[in-house]
């Protein structure tokens, strides 16, 4: 395997996606596509609720967009280097690539869900130049944001009417249902335009954290150390825990360590690499470290892991 290669295994299609949705949702759902159903056949758009379910976050990376409004309850997500917690009323995006999952999630946790490809919004009449800056979000800035009532209404009601359309699949439907997502990247770039606005206004402190979390997004194959990352940011190793430490309470360690168990975990749920091949991946010296290492932080050894997965 080559070792400069930071994704040794495809990204999940969307019927990969659904296939993993099958054993965190329930049948019948009270909203979207019924994807237990034997007539259900995975399209270039889909749209589904949780109907309530769905506890388990194993992280996955996709070769699709995805758009996610919460509805009730609540849950932590992570996206590549970003972490915030799901509410209602909220929505948050997905980008082709970047690896995330789900933890802690209440019980009530409800959402609704539209997975899309680029090659269904490329088939419309939009011109290339509008599409790509239409899908071009900014990977850095928090993708999440809280909606007003009128505007958690306008999505539940844009959601609805993207439902309608995959089921029914009329005459024009492919036309309206782009004009639908369309319009909602629209707003998914208004929101994020103003995140960034705000984001400019965020302390030195923040500041360093965030470049910290964008480096070791970039460099969690090739860096391991505190002091190689605060080399990185021209400061001293002193600084960069402190600051870590002040601003989120963990070590600077922690959010290394948790990238690259994030990279694991994915890669033992959704690859064939034997449990070496993952370890070279992975750049540790040896499987046997790579056990520890793994073990330390879930208990669990990646072969248990993995099994207890599949």
């Amino acid at each position: 395997m080559n070792k400069n290669d930071k994704h040794p295994i495809p990204l999940q299609t969307i019927e990969n996606s659904l296939a993993l949705y099958k054993h965190l949702h329930a049948p019948a759902p009270s909203f979207g596509m019924d994807i237990f159903s034997e007539d259900f056949e995975a399209k270039d758009v889909v749209i589904l609720g949780n109907n309530g379910e769905g506890n388990k976050g194993i992280p996955i990376r996709c070769d699709h967009f995805v758009m996610v409004l919460c509805v009730s309850g609540e849950s932590h997500r992570r996206i590549n280097h970003h972490r915030f917690q799901i509410r209602p009323q909220t929505a948050h995006f997905i980008l082709p690539g970047q690896i995330h999952s789900f933890s802690n999630t209440t019980d009530d946790f409800e959402i609704y869900i539209l997975l899309f490809e680029r090659s269904f919004l490329a088939q419309s009449k939009l011109i290339a130049p509008i599409l790509d800056n239409l899908l071009q979000l900014d990977v850095d800035c928090t993708p999440s944001f809280e909606l007003t009532k009128s505007e958690f209404e306008d999505w539940i009601h844009t959601y609805q009417q993207i439902a309608i359309e995959t089921k029914t699949r009329d005459k024009y439907y492919q036309d309206i249902l782009t004009t639908h997502i369309s319009n909602l990247l629209w707003k998914v770039k208004r929101k994020t335009a103003s995140k960034e606005h705000l984001n400019n206004r965020t302390n030195r402190q923040e500041e360093l954290f965030t470049q910290f979390k964008q480096f070791i997004e970039k460099y969690y194959l090739e860096k391991r150390t505190v002091s190689e990352f605060a080399e990185l940011l021209f400061i001293s190793p002193k600084h960069l825990s402190e600051t870590v430490k002040e601003v989120t309470n963990h070590t600077a360690l922690y959010f290394i360590h948790e990238r690259m168990l994030h990279e694991a975990e994915y890669l033992l749920v959704y690859s064939s690499l034997n449990i070496k091949e993952i370890a070279d991946a992975l750049r540790f010296e040896n499987p046997t470290h790579f056990g520890r290492f793994f073990k330390k932080y879930k208990a669990v050894t990646p072969v248990q892991f993995r099994l207890m997965n599949k």
